[in-house]
């Protein structure tokens, strides 16, 4: 990494002796815990925000005396900015009214070019003490996650740093960054994860043993311990991803299964279900005894077999949790939705309520019915699915207790019904060719398109839209199926998808 200093350093001599550290590790705001300088004790709160439309930070570091409150002015800092082990720059800066603002500023620039910008203040222009912030700008700020910062005290009013014991002080600030995983099915589907502690990768989904694993770097060493107070991850499901919509998850942390509390599920979003987890830093000293690596390895799983989907009220005041028999519903199968309604306010006990249920496929109403919840069991409503009801539709509560405001929507995906089959081996096999592609598109396609035509595949034959291309999904199905991970149907839910969409013409 080139750095280009657009700052003369001052001139102050370092001797370098043993350093007397303090430690912290925040995510936007913390108080370093107090040093000696000099005679008095001092503490460094640092701070910082985000600028989200161009995604600059600026961080603010403000040493005051323990004993008065009063910041400690006329300071020089000798300041080292890490990210990922690297030193992004560093350099001695003097402030006059004791407080050393820094802006990381991402442009497209792969060299940090560092300059001091002065802030007009009426106040500091009237007593001659100027105000300054030291700007550093290059394409490496665009990324978020961990930076990590090391502040020496160099001089500060009534204090003298020179043949002396350095104070110094160490930072953490953790900026959120997220990563995405493209499910590639019918729905368009993804999973997202966002990282309050430092960059996540490898991120994926694996439907057969229906786990979320991810993998983040970490320094397992006490005194990174001793500056982390908790590192918090969020994991963003779709609610229409069925599978992964359950009552019960398993978080494991390089091989090792974490409490149940370590992970609590929030439903308070229409469209997604975020999953928390919290590992505080007796987790973190738990688990570094074991560890030889310096990363952590997540793995989300889904812990109990039974689907439960859940929204919170537009009002804040009920909770509807529902469930399905069967867990997979089908395009013109029978289904029997069983529900709860819980009040919020009454510390989550359920309620007898009035309310109006609505199915609606495309924004249009399918079906409707009014109830009163049982307070004491499930309730009950079974239907038949329409067989042109659209991929995903969405349950809709509505009216809850006479309220207009009291309505909550849950999406749910829809899967293709279709007669029993036994698909010969054979044509699995031409599936991992085409996953492999060892055979082009069109091959894949034409086969297919015979197998249908010869009744080998049954699947419905009515054509809903017109697209010339293949979608990525659709080959990763097949690779999924040829691998065993997927069902039967799933696959051939993938094939009557093609048939719909005019891409396969039997």
């Amino acid at each position: 990494m080139n750095i280009v200093c657009l700052i003369c350093a001052l001139t102050v001599p370092v001797v370098l002796l043993a350093v007397s550290t303090a430690y912290g590790h925040g995510i936007g705001y913390e108080t370093l815990p107090p040093q000696m300088l000099g005679d008095r004790k001092v503490a460094m709160e640092v701070s910082s925000i985000v600028e989200n439309s161009t995604n600059s930070k600026q961080i603010t570091f403000s040493m005051f005396d323990t004993s008065t409150g009063l910041t400690v002015r006329d300071a020089v800092y000798h300041l080292k900015t890490l990210k990922d082990g690297h030193v992004l720059f560093e350099g001695e800066y003097a402030t006059s009214d004791g407080v050393l603002v820094i802006s990381l500023m991402p442009d497209s620039s792969e060299q940090i070019l560092v300059s001091k910008k002065k802030e007009f203040d009426i106040f500091g222009f009237i007593t001659g003490k100027e105000k300054s912030r030291i700007e550093a700008r290059g394409s490496v700020f665009a990324s978020n996650g961990l930076y990590k910062f090391t502040l020496d005290v160099l001089s500060a009013e009534r204090y003298d740093g020179k043949n002396v014991k350095p104070v110094r002080f160490e930072s953490g600030l953790s900026f959120p960054e997220s990563a995405v995983y493209e499910l590639n099915d019918l729905a368009g589907q993804r999973i997202k994860v966002v990282s309050y502690y430092d960059l996540i990768y490898d991120l994926r989904y694996d439907a057969a043993s229906k786990q979320v694993s991810f993998s983040m770097p970490f320094e397992w060493t006490i005194d990174n311990i001793n500056q982390t107070t908790h590192v918090h991850e969020e994991v963003f499901v779709p609610k229409t991803l069925t599978p992964f919509q359950v009552s019960k998850y398993e978080i494991v942390v390089n091989g090792v299964p974490l409490s149940e509390k370590a992970l609590t599920i929030d439903d308070y979003r229409n469209d997604e279900r975020i999953i928390h987890i919290l590992l505080y830093q007796s987790d973190l000293l738990n688990l570094q005894k074991t560890q030889i690596t310096n990363k952590m390895d997540f793995v989300l799983s889904a812990k109990s077999a039974s689907t439960l989907l859940a929204d919170v009220t537009d009002n804040v005041q009920y909770r509807i949790e529902l469930t399905t028999k069967p867990d997979r519903l089908l395009r013109g199968g029978g289904a029997t939705f069983l529900f709860k309604i819980y009040d919020v306010f009454l510390q989550g006990k359920t309620i007898s309520a009035d309310y109006e249920f609505v199915i609606k496929s495309n924004g249009q109403a399918i079906y409707n019915t009014k109830g009163k919840s049982d307070v004491s069991k499930w309730s009950e409503i079974s239907l038949t699915i329409p067989h042109d009801a659209s991929d995903i539709v969405v349950l809709s509560f509505e009216n809850i207790g006479g309220n207009g405001f009291a309505r909550a929507e849950i999406p749910i995906m829809l899967y293709d019904s279709l007669p029993t089959t036994s698909i010969p081996s054979w044509v699995k096999n031409n599936a991992n060719w085409w996953c492999q592609k060892a055979i082009t598109d069109d091959d894949f396609l034409k086969g297919v398109g015979y197998m249908i035509s010869e009744g080998v595949i049954r699947v419905e034959v009515t054509k809903e839209s017109s697209r010339s291309e293949v979608p990525d999904w659709i080959r990763q199905s097949s690779c999924w199926w040829a691998k065993g991970s997927i069902t039967d149907g799933d696959f051939i839910n993938g094939i009557s998808y093609l048939v719909r969409s005019g891409i396969i013409v039997p």
